[in-house]
């Protein structure tokens, strides 16, 4: 269990407390629960501020979404996984925020790919096999592991949004199952069925399964899971982000 603190400040400098107040002219991205804006801190670090409004603690896990997501940060670096860098947790009155480093970045992994030809396409959809298998062999599961959750910086692969990710010695396959149907579910039209079978094809001989029964098994539960995924109506009001998208084959494709 972790310890609550007095006062959660994650080594933040004192000036960093105005994040929890500050209203930003634009928000990157905003619903009831939370709000994610850009931020200068003043040594001049380009941040992203992530803050939680009524942000409570869980029952067994005494921190908030705010700093799970600060140490998540922190420990998919250490495992050798692409993510912004964690620089300070902060929390006062029901309000938390985490503070990472901006990733410059261009576009979306999802961006790219739609407009990618073939060869490029296979190179960065290789990249994205490598980003997961190592993601998951560590024993993490992101949990909403979503195409536009990756950015390009210059020629590698930056994973954003970890703040569901969790990490265990023994992990349920289902969340696995999970982040394989998400990816699926959000590749662009673009990348035809067949490209995402052969990437999941390339994704199960990573984790070692051979087993030609155990992988149509496997993809079946996979292609199950996304078709749930798209006949799921968002929250927070948002229209279904992906119609530039085609059926994935069935498992014996």
């Amino acid at each position: 269990m972790h310890p609550e603190p007095e006062h959660a400040w994650g080594a933040a400098p004192p000036a960093w407390e105005q994040v929890l107040d500050t209203t930003p002219a634009v928000w990157l991205r905003r619903t009831r629960a939370r709000g994610v804006f850009a931020w200068s801190a003043p040594d001049g670090t380009r941040c992203v501020v992530k803050r939680f409004e009524g942000a409570r603690r869980g029952w067994f896990d005494r921190r908030t979404p705010a700093q799970v997501e600060h140490d998540n940060l922190a420990a998919l670096a250490q495992d050798g996984i692409r993510v912004p860098r964690a620089l300070a947790w902060l929390e006062r009155d029901g309000r938390a925020a985490v503070v990472m480093e901006a990733v410059e970045h261009a576009e979306t992994l999802r961006e790219r790919l739609a407009r990618a030809q073939a060869p490029e396409r296979a190179l960065w959809l290789a990249r994205l096999a490598e980003l997961v298998l190592r993601l998951h062999t560590r024993g993490w599961h992101h949990r909403d592991l979503y195409l536009q959750h990756f950015v390009l910086r210059g020629e590698e692969l930056v994973l954003l949004d970890v703040g569901r990710a969790r990490q265990a010695a023994s992990v349920r396959e289902r969340w696995f199952v999970k982040d394989v149907a998400a990816l699926l579910h959000s590749t662009p039209d673009r990348v035809g069925p067949r490209e995402r079978l052969r990437w999941a094809a390339r994704y199960l001989d990573g984790r070692g399964l051979t087993d030609r029964t155990a992988r149509r098994r496997w993809l079946a539960r996979v292609l199950t899971k996304e078709r749930r995924m798209a006949a799921h109506v968002p929250r927070e009001g948002e229209t279904r982000p992906w119609t530039d998208r085609s059926a994935t084959p069935s498992a014996r494709g």
